[in-house]
């Protein structure tokens, strides 16, 4: 069976623009977007397009000696990069591990600056942001047309490459466990609009309890709105309180978003005069290295923090190379670490 010509109206469906655009393109004419003009090269080249006396359209490439130059890294605040701050200051040792190992420079500012008077784009090969940073932002940063990862965001506008933990799998495989060994009233517990990967764990656990047809407690959607501060342990008191810490619908495990949301649950638990495990699992994310002596041990998801750090250079280097590609969103795995804070739940 032949193969179907790749012709430029092939071209322009698959773009979603007119074959008038793709033959200005294709001939090097004027009058076409940057970004239209490599999104069309780009197909064109995947599709195997070739015109008789013509050779296949070049994309644009980038030699760039990475040596020359350094990486831009914007963090919401400095404290990102002390290695103090637990979890980010692991992902921000792992970006600088990784960049001083392709010889490059780096600088550092945090998203409160003045862009436009701050960054000197001379011999700026790319674009590293750590966490959440606000679209304007994001906007001011793609104004340098350079090539940006994204750690643990997505920007709405912005086109760049993203990286994120496993966030929904690692969550739903947990909710499993706990299903598995026999819970059925399990409850959330984290603000959903703190952040992209708050949102995807919530998703992962939803999507486990949908599965298995388990009932979603009415009082978790309360759960999801409060804040995550300094205060989040007291609205949580006054929320379980309402409840009732002994009554026959208290939750018999809780999924927390994070680490430190799960141990404060485990102390709130303990005041209210219920152990963990005995009488409520909890299960957190991230494997904070400063949790690992507590007691009881924390059943998590085990967070690769340098390794990511590592996969952002890796990537953005690999994007200076190949701007031509579409954006990727990365998700990396990570293991279910079982400890000792779940157990089967008690008859109550």
């Amino acid at each position: 069976m032949s193969q179907k010509k790749i012709t430029m109206q092939v071209i322009a469906d698959t773009v979603g623009v007119s074959k008038y655009v793709v033959s200005k393109t294709l001939n090097n004419k004027l009058g076409v977007s940057e970004a239209t003009r490599q999104k069309i090269l780009f197909t064109a080249k995947q599709l195997g397009y070739s015109k008789e006396g013509q050779q296949e359209p070049a994309l644009q490439s980038s030699e760039v000696k990475i040596e020359n130059g350094y990486i831009l890294v914007v963090l919401p605040n400095y404290e990102y990069q002390s290695i103090s701050y637990t979890y980010w200051g692991a992902v921000f040792q792992g970006i600088s591990l990784g960049i001083q190992d392709e010889k490059a420079g780096m600088v550092v500012i945090t998203s409160e600056m003045d862009l436009s008077k701050k960054v000197d784009v001379t011999n700026l090969l790319g674009i590293i942001t750590v966490g959440t940073l606000d679209e304007q932002t994001l906007i001011a940063l793609s104004e340098y047309s350079l090539p940006i990862v994204m750690l643990d965001h997505e920007g709405r506008i912005v086109r760049a490459d993203s990286i994120f933990m496993d966030n929904r799998n690692g969550i739903e495989r947990m909710t499993d466990h706990l299903i598995g060994l026999g819970h059925t009233q399990l409850t959330f517990i984290g603000e959903v609009a703190y952040s992209q990967s708050f949102y995807d764990r919530w998703l992962g656990f939803r999507t486990a309890m949908e599965r298995e047809n388990l009932a979603i407690a009415a009082h978790n959607s309360a759960l999801l709105t409060i804040p995550y501060n300094d205060d989040m342990e007291l609205t949580l008191q006054k929320h379980f309180s309402r409840i009732g810490f002994n009554s026959s619908t208290f939750p018999t495990a809780f999924v927390c978003a994070n680490d430190h949301i799960a141990r404060r649950i485990i102390h709130l638990l303990k005041k209210n005069g219920l152990d963990c495990p005995n009488d409520v699992s909890v299960t957190g994310f991230d494997s904070l290295d400063e949790d690992q002596n507590a007691s009881p041990t924390l059943t998590t998801v085990q967070v690769l923090k340098q390794v990511i750090g590592r996969r952002a250079v890796d990537r953005l280097i690999w994007r200076i190379q190949h701007k031509d590609y579409p954006p990727e969103k990365i998700l990396i795995s990570g293991d279910m670490l079982l400890r000792e804070s779940i157990d089967t739940p008690k008859n109550r």
